[in-house]
This record gives structure tokens, sequence and C-alpha cells, in this order.
């Protein structure tokens, strides 16, 4: 019994100092008589304990789990265009693009993920992982360089590491591949756009996801040097203007054998993921695991014995 004490957790669902000024407040406002008072004060206690979710491990907690055979592989416009101000509903086209990832993360459960983003460079935030959590970290963590060190954009730039990513994918008899391309489509550096036709034969889907206007927005970046948010700057001394390129985008999307997404209203991938979880999600499935049982319901049935004898009272004396 002292082991099963000592093992419990909490995990309380009102911050404890809030619900501790919350308690004493209830118990000041005392009640007349000893008895009264006495249970008004089980009452507040029991409320306490039941807010700090006590919880105890163990070694069969039943769970419904479900697979899908799916490598998805998310690459994203890491460059500062991606601080354009157009993206509707969001203060940037990059706080959309982590959205979607975070919608894909959750409508796509037990499919593997990697993740690409390019800049100056292409950077391979994560391998493929079913882990939701360290995939959403290093999402989070992705933020443009800025202009100081930006050397121009060229999507180009993550070719051969798609490919790579991609071809390795490929290799897994026992999964599709699917890629989900994040970007505005803007190339600023003067070079073309590469054909990304070889990498087709070996994705079986996804999408180009453009963000941005093709009006155009601004971009205001953090500035560590002046620790504060700065305007990227034309050469001329005017606010910069980053436009949407669909051109760029339609173009990707032909060469991978992908769909283009516009991605300025809300619902747009909603299709798109229906398919691949009717195409690729397995039944649930039961197994057991290790885990914590909640025991917080316990203390509900003195809670709801209480508060039934006072309603019972309160009708009485009325």
């Amino acid at each position: 019994m002292s082991g099963l004490i000592s093992d419990i957790t909490f995990n309380p669902i009102i911050p404890i100092p809030i619900m501790a000024v919350f308690c004493v407040v209830l118990i000041v406002f005392k009640r007349r008589g000893v008895i009264p008072y006495i249970r008004q004060i089980l009452t507040v206690l029991l409320l306490f304990v039941i807010n700090l979710r006590p919880m105890y491990p163990a070694d069969n907690i039943r769970v419904e789990k479900q697979t899908m055979e799916l490598n998805v592989i998310i690459v994203i416009d890491d460059t500062i265009s991606m601080l354009g101000d157009d993206q509707n509903g969001y203060d940037t086209r990059l706080d959309r693009a982590k959205a979607d990832v975070q919608y894909l993360l959750e409508n796509l459960p037990g499919a593997k993920f990697s993740v690409i983003c390019f800049n100056n460079n292409t950077h391979v935030l994560t391998p493929f992982t079913d882990n939701i959590n360290y995939v959403q970290n290093a999402i989070d963590a992705i933020y443009p360089l800025s202009p100081t060190y930006a050397t121009g954009t060229n999507i180009s730039v993550c070719y051969d590491t798609l490919e790579d990513i991609a071809d390795r994918a490929h290799d897994d008899e026992d999964a599709n591949t699917v890629v989900f391309f994040m970007t505005d489509g803007e190339n600023t550096d003067g070079v073309g756009l590469r054909s990304f036709d070889d990498i087709a034969e070996y994705i079986d889907g996804g999408a180009v996801m453009g963000y941005g206007t093709e009006r155009g927005g601004h971009m205001q970046y953090y500035d560590d040097l002046r620790n504060t948010y700065s305007t990227v700057l034309a050469t001329n001394g005017s606010e910069a203007v980053t436009k949407l390129d669909e051109d760029n985008l339609n173009v990707l999307a032909s060469d991978l054998g992908v769909q283009y997404l516009y991605m300025n209203n809300e619902g747009v991938l909603d299709t798109l993921i229906e398919g691949l979880t009717t195409d690729f999600l397995s039944d649930p499935e039961e197994e057991f695991r290790q885990g914590y049982v909640d025991i917080y319901y316990w203390f509900m049935i003195p809670l709801a014995a209480l508060v039934t004898y006072e309603f019972i009272s309160l009708k009485r004396r009325g």
C-alpha cells in the first residue's frame, strides 16, 4: 500500500495556487454549526484533491491504436519572404504553414514524418518518425535567417535533399510516400526553377501548397542585434514587397505529379487528407501498454454524497 501511495503522481486541472486560494475563500465563509462546517471543510478538501487529478502507474492500460503505412515528407520554405504579412487570417505566411503542419500531424495518425526546411541551404529537421511531439518541436523552432545573412531565395536549393529522402522512402515497400511542399514560390536570386521531374517517380501523392497573394505583402523580422522587430527594406530604401508566384508553384506541382493548393482559405486540405486516411489508415486495434490510471473519481463518490445530503437538507428546511 505504501508503495502505491509513493507512486501516485498529480496532474492538476487548475494550477494549485489558484485552486488553493479558491478553497480558502470557500472555507472562510463559515457555516453555522459545527457539523455543517465540518461537512463544508470536507467538501472543499475533496474538491481540492479532485483538482489535483491523482494518478497511479499501471502496466495494462488499454488503448486503441491505428497505424498508417505512409511516409510523409514535409518541405517548408524558411526564407524571409515567408514572413510576408499577406496571409489571410495569420500574421505571416510561415504561421499558416506551421498551422498546416499541425493539421497534418493531427489528421494522419500513425504516419511517419520527415521535415525539411530550406533558406540559403537545406536542413533535415527530423528523419522519418511517428513521434509527433518531436516533429512539432522542430516545426516550432523554424524561423528565417535575417536579411543580413540571407542570400536570396531559390526553391531548387532543396532538390538534392528532397530527392535523397524521397528515394530512400520509396525503398520502403510496405509504405507509400507523399510530399507536402509549403512555399510562396518566389525565387529572388535570379536563377530559374530547376525541374523536379525526376523526383516524381519516388512519390505517390501530396501537394504543393502556396502561401501569400499576388498583390504581395511586407515583411518584419526579429533583429537579434537590436532586440526588436525590423522591416525588410528594398535596395532603394522602401519597404520590400514579397509576392506569391503561382507560375513556379504550378510548374513545381506538375513536375512532382501532385496537385497545387492555394492556402489562403481554411479547409483546403480536407479532401486530400480524407483520401489518404481512406486509403492508408488501418482499423483500430486494441493494445495494452504502460501508463497512468486516473483515481480522482474515487473522491467524487463522497463528494456526490455530501452534495446530495446538503441538497436534501436544504429542501427540508425550505
